[in-house]
C-alpha cells in the first residue's frame, strides 16, 4: 500500500469513526428516551441532518477559501460546491455543473503576487467557520438537554444539531489531515507551506496551473536550488521540458543535486529521480554508463523499479528488460501497466510522460525487430479508428 493510500484509508476510517460515536453515543440515546415524542421518524431527522450538514460545511468550507484567497491576495479562478458552482475564464464568469478533487467542492486560486500572496487566511478562514458552527451548535444543543425533559418533542432538535455537527466533523476531518490523500487538502497544504522554500514555489505552481485552466502559454517555472520534495517535483517540469525537446544533458543537471540532497528530500524522492536519472541514461546510444549504474543499484532502488509505482519505474523497468537484461517477455510485462498508470499520471506531467514512453517504445521496437512488442493504448485506439 503507498504511503498516499495508507493515509486516505486512516481518513476514511475516522470519518467511518465520527459517524459511529455520535450515532452510538449521542444519538441512539435521545431515540431510545424521547423517540415516541418526536414529531417526525427519528431515521427521518438524521437523514435530514446529514443533508443539510452536509450541505451546511461543504459551503462553509469553501466560503472560508473564497474569503481567506481574498485576504491572501489572491484571484478565485474557480469555485464548485457538490458539483455546482462558478468558474472564470478569459474575465467571464460562468455557473454550471462542474468535476471537482475533494471530498464535498474545490476553490481554485491565482496569485495576484508570486513573492507576497499567502495562503495561511485560505487554510485558516473554514477552520474559524467550523468553530463558529460548534458554538452556534452547542448553544442549541444545550438548549435541548435543558427542555427534553419537560418538552420531549423538541428532542428532534438535539438529533438534527448532533447529525450537523457530526458531518461537519467527517468534512473538516477529510479537510484538514495532514497528508496528501485523494487531493491537495488544507491540512496537507499546512505542512507543506510550513517550509519557507515551499511557499514562493507553490504560488508559480498555482500560476502554472491558472495559465493551463484558462488556456494561456504556461510560463517556464524556475529551477530550484533549495531543495524539498515540493521543490523537486516543479523542477521535474524542467527536466521534462528538456527531455522532450531532445536536451537529455540539461535534464541532469537537474536530475542529480535531488541525489545529493540531504535530509531535506525524502528516500522516496530520490529513489524516483535516481529512476529517472537510469531512464534517461538507457535512452543514450552509449550506455555503459547506464549498465554501470544500474549494477550500483541498491536492492532497495531495484525494488523500487520493479514496483512500476509510475510512468517514470516502467520506463525504466522497460528500457531495462530492452538494453540490459535482453527480456520480450518482461519488456511487454511493463508496457501492458502503462494504461492503468497513465490515468494515475499527475496532469502537470502526463504528455511529457507519454511521449517519453511512446520513444522508449520505439526504441525497443528498433532494437529488437523479431520482438512482438505489445501497442499502448493510444496505438491501439489509432489502429482501431483507422479499420
Amino acid at each position: 500500500m503507498k504511503k498516499n493510500d495508507f493515509a486516505t484509508f486512516i481518513v476514511y476510517v475516522g470519518m467511518i469513526a465520527i459517524a459511529l460515536l455520535v450515532g452510538l453515543l449521542v444519538i441512539k440515546p435521545i431515540m431510545d428516551t424521547y423517540g415516541a415524542s418526536l414529531p417526525i421518524n427519528s431515521i427521518l431527522i438524521m437523514v435530514l441532518g446529514l443533508f443539510a450538514g452536509a450541505i451546511l460545511n461543504s459551503v462553509l468550507l469553501e466560503l472560508g477559501h473564497i474569503l481567506g484567497a481574498k485576504a491572501g491576495k489572491y484571484e478565485i479562478l474557480k469555485c464548485v460546491v457538490l458539483g455546482v458552482g462558478v468558474s472564470r475564464a478569459h474575465g467571464k464568469k460562468k455557473f454550471g455543473f462542474y468535476s471537482y478533487e475533494g471530498l464535498t467542492g474545490e476553490t481554485k486560486v491565482a496569485p495576484k503576487d508570486v513573492k507576497n500572496s499567502n495562503l495561511s487566511a485560505y487554510i485558516l478562514f473554514p477552520v474559524l467557520f467550523l468553530f463558529v458552527e460548534f458554538i452556534v451548535a452547542m448553544v442549541f444543543i444545550v438548549y435541548c438537554q435543558n427542555t427534553e425533559a419537560s418538552n420531549p418533542s423538541i428532542a428532534w432538535l438535539h438529533i438534527f444539531m448532533a447529525t450537523i455537527l457530526a458531518s461537519g466533523g467527517i468534512v473538516f476531518l477529510y479537510d484538514l489531515f495532514p497528508a496528501h490523500i485523494e487531493s491537495v487538502t488544507d491540512g496537507y497544504l499546512l505542512v507543506l507551506l510550513a517550509k519557507p522554500a515551499n511557499k514562493e514555489a507553490y504560488n508559480n505552481m498555482l500560476v502554472a496551473e491558472a495559465c493551463a485552466f484558462e488556456g494561456k502559454d504556461i510560463p517556464e517555472v524556475p529551477v530550484y536550488t533549495e531543495l524539498t520534495d515540493f521543490t523537486a517535483s516543479l523542477n521535474l517540469l524542467s527536466v521534462y521540458r528538456h527531455l522532450t525537446d531532445g536536451e537529455p544533458d540539461k535534464a541532469l543537471p537537474i536530475v542529480e543535486p535531488v541525489l545529493a540532497e540531504g535530509a531535506t528530500v525524502s528516500s522516496a524522492t530520490k529513489l524516483h529521480f535516481e529512476t529517472l536519472k537510469l531512464a534517461i541514461l538507457l535512452e543514450r546510444e552509449d550506455r555503459a554508463k547506464a549498465k554501470k549504474m544500474y549494477e550500483e543499484l541498491s536492492d532497495e532502488s531495484k525494488k523500487h523499479i520493479t514496483s512500476l509505482a509510475s510512468l517514470t519505474e516502467l520506463r525504466a523497468y522497460l528500457l531495462i528488460a530492452s538494453f540490459i537484461e535482453g527480456s520480450e517477455s518482461e519488456a511487454n510485462y511493463a508496457i501492458d501497466k502503462a494504461e492503468k498508470l497513465i490515468k494515475a499520471c499527475d496532469p502537470n506531467y502526463k504528455e511529457a510522460e507519454k511521449s517519453l514512453l511512446q520513444y522508449d517504445v520505439d526504441m525497443t521496437r528498433s532494437a529488437h525487430p523479431s520482438w512482438d512488442i505489445y501497442k499502448l493504448p493510444w496505438e491501439e485506439k489509432e489502429e482501431s479508428e483507422a479499420k
